[in-house]
């Protein structure tokens, strides 16, 4: 086995060298304390700040359960296994997303179908979806892209007249809202992430968040290795350990007393590069959805050429950017033949810039100014 790549040694590398990085996490002496008061009662694993946490999600996303999870993955494999999804069914999902969502399908034993997105929106369209649609069909996976979604009640009212399920990847969509309502208030259940570059983090973990207390019950047994909770010895299904800790949890109140105002300053941060970037022809900043008032979770621009140049030197400067999803049709383990033009386009032409909230203006301005003199 090589152990040379073990230790992130290439990554960690290259994330020394930005001096303005892509993304970090705020903070502070709220979470030192509240990590203290955990450490000090000695019990470790889920229990008074988790509850808290998973009832302020609840509360916050308008729902009526939620539930914590190592990460938003594991609760997406926990919710549709929940759902009954397995061998034999197909779930539709855009191409253009995280690995997370497809791999979330396949660990269930079910079929990812892979879906083109929209260019305007980066989002999986109804038209899509309907030309994937077969009699193996149980479920679509609905990917709120960067916080992003459109067609969502469209695509709702349509499951529910094929009988199939919707189920809402929000990792990224926290306070994101579509028609007025929170995008994790759709479908069947949502979940919602809280890696380090989330709107709020709790380092790993994630949350699934639903109307139904069936499917809560069953997540429950799932998530506690197919007992009812700790301390039970019966065994109801073949389940995993996919608890939260204590720890987490603790970090993670904390940063909802901070939510509001991490949601303020990605928009605030959000607008001052679209007035800054705006006079430049050969570049645009990604206009979120007509009836979408989102939490930019990154943001992303595109320019009108392969975007390779632009990164290779905005790197040379310390700053931190990303390509946007390798498509996961093209990716070794699913490799499919069939054609997505625009989520090729979106992978070749799209940059994430440094978007956390600790940003501030002068360091907007000068990534904005080193982007005008490429151009220029």
């Amino acid at each position: 086995m090589d152990f040379k790549n073990l230790n992130y040694s290439n990554y960690i590398k290259r994330i020394k060298k930005e001096k303005i990085p892509c993304y970090e996490p705020m903070v502070g002496f709220e979470e030192i304390n509240n990590l203290k008061k955990v450490i000090k009662s000695g019990w470790l694993s889920e229990k008074t700040f988790t509850r808290n946490f998973e009832n302020f999600v609840a509360k916050y996303c308008k729902r009526k359960y939620s539930l914590a999870f190592t990460n938003a993955t594991s609760a997406m494999i926990v919710g549709m296994k929940a759902l009954g999804i397995g061998d034999g069914d197909e779930v539709i999902v855009p191409s253009f997303s995280h690995s997370a969502d497809a791999n979330s399908i396949s660990a269930t034993g079910a079929k990812p179908i892979f879906a083109e997105v929209s260019l305007k929106s980066m989002c999986i369209t109804l038209e899509q979806i309907k030309k994937c649609f077969t009699k193996k069909t149980k479920a679509i996976l609905y990917v709120a892209v960067y916080g992003n979604a459109d067609e969502l009640d469209k695509i709702e009212r349509y499951c529910r007249s094929k009988k199939i399920f919707l189920i809402v990847d929000a990792a990224a969509a926290l306070g994101s809202k579509f028609r007025k309502k929170h995008i994790s208030s759709y479908g069947i259940f949502s979940v919602h992430s809280f890696f380090a570059d989330k709107t709020i983090t709790t380092g790993e973990g994630g949350v699934l968040v639903t109307d139904s207390n069936k499917i809560l019950k069953n997540c429950n047994y799932y998530k506690h290795d197919g007992r009812k909770e700790r301390g039970e010895d019966t065994i109801k299904f073949p389940g995993y350990n996919f608890r939260f800790t204590e720890m987490q949890a603790a970090v993670g109140m904390a940063q909802t007393k901070k939510l509001s105002f991490f949601i303020n300053k990605k928009k605030e941060i959000y607008e001052r590069y679209k007035r800054k970037l705006k006079k430049i022809d050969k570049l645009s900043v990604f206009d979120y959805s007509k009836f979408c008032k989102p939490v930019p979770h990154r943001i992303v621009i595109f320019t009108e050429k392969k975007s390779n140049s632009l990164r290779k030197y905005l790197n040379k400067f310390g700053i931190g950017v990303r390509t946007l999803f390798v498509p996961m049709h093209r990716q070794p383990i699913y490799n499919h033949k069939n054609k997505f033009e625009n989520s090729e386009d979106l992978f070749n032409k799209g940059i994430c810039l440094p978007s956390a909230p600790s940003l501030t203006n002068k360091q907007i301005d000068y990534i904005c100014n080193k982007i005008k003199k490429f151009f220029d």
